[in-house]
């Protein structure tokens, strides 16, 4: 039996987009996550994972700390000896991808996108990626314009696959049938509650929005990675503009009673957000980026808006709102079906699969 490590920033990185392919691995392997506490691990307990407790500070810039993070990994990794790790987000690619380098350990890196940096910062952290990334036996892109600079960066020197985001499951996240507009038009944002995941603008659209349109709810599901929001929120709340949801366990149900969800994300790998409104049948509003984009074909299952820019969002949204029930309806169908062909997790988790039993085989062949 061949141990396989996954490491991750959040546990809800494992429980919303790798569960099925943890699942897939429990059946012949053992299983361990290196995560951050969280009440979401208590699922793969039950099921038979162990988990290891990792401190990570994923907005830090400080280099002692993150110096501090690839210890953790190297320490973790020297006393588990796995078999293969497999890295997600940021963080843990590089400094865990950093760890099984030094230590010969062979390693599967989904970065998850290209984080919004710029001057010095931007640097060093290309810097990491080569050294970080240069042994890994597979990288995992989410989206074409990470793949380019990737490879850019790693002279074309690395196998890679792409794949499409984490993909969804579309069992559990089941097509339902489009709801009334007649009492109120509810719209979600899920994610953290953070300045490049768009919540700015999210914010000032609602305001807006709702000024003209009473009948409108913005839902926000997530929690504040940036403190800075909160008074805004809280205002906005008490004046029924938006509703503070927190961070839910199943989204689907929520995702059911919305009319669309709204994605002003700044940047992304391949966004899981739009994949699950879409494969309930519910149209996405999502920033014209790579990572949202490719989930969204504009006028047909949503609109795309211009980056970072409150004045698009607004029109679009307003746009929307105008919309006969029966186009929102058509365009929640055309939504279902293009995740139906091009976005299904099976796919993912295949790839996945094929890409461990290779690494495995050849490990097991050098041993005999």
């Amino acid at each position: 039996m061949s141990k396989i490590l996954l490491t991750a920033c959040k546990d809800y990185n494992f429980y919303n987009f790798r569960s099925e392919l943890i699942l897939e691995l429990l059946k012949t392997n053992e299983v361990v996550l290196v995560c951050p506490k969280g009440d979401k691990l208590d699922f793969f307990k039950e099921k038979g994972c162990r988990i290891i407790d990792i401190q990570v500070d994923r907005r830090g810039k400080n280099p002692f700390h993150d110096f501090f993070l690839f210890k953790q990994y190297k320490k973790i990794l020297i006393a588990e000896k796995p078999n293969l790790v497999l890295t997600y987000t940021t963080k843990s690619s590089i400094y865990c991808g950093l760890a099984c380098s030094r230590l010969n350990i062979p390693y599967i890196v989904n970065n998850a996108g290209l984080t919004e940096i710029s001057g010095l910062l931007k640097i060093i952290v290309n810097v990491l990626y080569k050294i970080s990334f240069k042994n890994a036996k597979c990288l995992m892109f989410q989206n074409d314009q990470e793949r380019d600079y990737m490879l850019h960066l790693l002279k074309n020197n690395v196998r890679f696959r792409r794949i499409p985001g984490s993909g969804v499951n579309l069992e559990k996240f089941k097509f339902k049938p489009y709801p009334n507009t007649k009492n109120m038009i509810i719209f979600n944002y899920v994610g953290r509650i953070v300045k490049t995941k768009g919540i700015k603008e999210y914010l000032e659209c609602a305001e807006t929005i709702h000024k003209k349109y009473p009948n409108t709810l913005f839902r926000i599901f997530g929690e504040f990675d940036d403190d800075c929001f909160s008074k805004k929120i809280y205002e906005l709340q008490k004046e029924n503009v938006v509703t503070l949801m927190g961070q839910q366990l199943d989204m689907e149900p929520f995702i059911a009673e919305a009319h669309a969800c709204i994605h002003p994300s700044h940047y992304e790998g391949m966004t899981n957000v739009v994949l699950e409104h879409s494969a309930v049948g519910r149209p996405s509003i999502g920033s014209n980026i790579h990572g949202i984009k490719e989930e969204i074909d504009d006028g047909l299952t949503g609109f795309v808006f211009k980056t970072k820019n409150v004045d698009s969002l607004i029109n679009v949204v307003e746009h929307f709102i105008n919309l006969p029930l029966e186009e929102k309806a058509l365009m929640g169908l055309r939504s279902r079906s293009k995740i139906e062909k091009e976005f299904d997790r099976k796919i993912v988790t295949s790839i996945y699969l094929e890409e461990i039993s290779q690494v495995l085989e050849k490990k097991n062949e050098r041993r005999d």
